[in-house]
């Protein structure tokens, strides 16, 4: 197959918080001829900025002693952003200057790189264990390192960072809340047998989704291809009963789009 004509998707995740235009992997399986249903199961939303503002503050004010500085997604780059800018008076440059920069994956590195920052990422397997490969990870040596995050979330670079010998900040900068403003479109979607796939992008994701299923619903959803973009996700979904899964090498648009063809070759 050399597009998508026909296919119908069922996408769960967030809406960016800063895409006033269509979410990236939706505008492009469109464009290859999909039906993509985007109802999210998750909201990312700032931190409560009157019990959080000192502490970001610190984190910034002490930002030159930090050797390297990891982003885990394009929520933290977005909300590092927004945050500067309601503190342009303190910081009217933006993000100081000084660390080593890294992303989770190239969407993240995109991010940054839109303010100019080059930062160093995984090339194959954008998750936490791809990018605790990289060798300049590899030995801590004391350096500082700031994590900017959401709060909650796998913990795993942090603590094996610290494992290594860096001295570990972790600067949380968003909330992720389960959404079930859709939960009658999804099941409505569901019981309608037309989905051929659905695509969840993180364990909180699939989990969020099978809460808010009816329990008719849940048969129906497990026998549909689930698309995910790490072997973590796809043990956790088989664990949960899901017998189709296709798992992606990463997150990313390309090999997510990628692995839809495979999807729809399949299902044809």
């Amino acid at each position: 197959m050399t597009n998508l004509t026909e296919l119908q998707a069922l996408l769960v995740r967030a809406i960016q918080p800063d895409d006033s235009k269509e979410d990236i992997l939706v505008r492009q399986l469109r464009s290859e001829g999909a039906s993509i249903h985007h109802f999210p199961v998750m909201e990312t939303v700032a931190i409560d900025q009157s019990s959080d503002r000192g502490s970001i503050e610190n984190y910034l004010h002490n930002y030159a002693s930090y050797k390297k500085a990891i982003f885990v997604s394009k929520f933290s780059v977005y909300f590092l952003l927004n945050w500067l800018k309601n503190n342009l008076e303190k910081y009217p440059k933006g993000l100081p200057l000084g660390p080593r920069y890294y992303a989770i994956g190239s969407t993240t590195a995109d991010a940054l790189k839109n303010i100019n920052i080059n930062a160093d990422h995984p090339k194959q397997d954008f998750s936490s264990e791809g990018l605790l490969g990289l060798p300049s990870l590899l030995v801590g040596d004391h350096q500082k390192v700031i994590i900017f995050s959401g709060v909650g979330g796998r913990q795993l670079l942090s603590s094996e960072l610290k494992s290594r010998g860096f001295s570990v900040d972790d600067c949380e900068l968003y909330n992720r809340k389960c959404l079930k403003d859709f939960s009658t479109e999804i099941n409505r979607l569901i019981s309608k047998d037309v989905l051929d796939v659905v695509i969840v992008h993180s364990a909180e994701l699939l989990e969020n989704l099978l809460s808010q299923t009816t329990p008719t619903n849940l048969f129906t959803l497990k026998l549909l291809t689930l698309l995910v973009p790490s072997e973590r996700i796809r043990l956790l979904a088989e664990s949960l009963g899901f017998k189709k899964i296709i798992c992606s090498p990463s997150a990313s648009t390309e090999q997510m789009v990628s692995m839809m063809r495979e999807c729809y070759s399949n299902q044809s």
